[in-house]
């Protein structure tokens, strides 16, 4: 197996996950590794060419939102304000 090179390190990749709000984001994946091959860095980008970028954009700000209302003004504004 080895002498005919069929087992190969794989240095990136391209990763499909699917979201239940934004749906299938297609990224890509780069490994770097440490000369010792001990530590490796996994660096995932949006994929060129589709929504990637906007949906990681969107998955930022999923969450962070206040949906509750305002407080309601109260019965009498202060008198600098009258």
């Amino acid at each position: 197996m080895w002498e005919r090179h069929d087992v190969a390190v794989r240095r990136s990749d391209r990763k499909s996950s699917v979201h239940p709000t934004v749906g299938v984001v297609r990224i890509d994946c780069e490994v770097l590794a440490t000369a010792q091959q001990d530590q490796r860095l996994l660096v995932f980008t949006p994929r060129p060419g589709n929504d990637a970028a906007g949906q990681l954009q969107l998955l930022r700000v999923i969450g962070q939102q206040n949906l509750t209302a305002p407080d309601p003004l109260p019965d009498s504004l202060p008198d600098r304000l009258t």
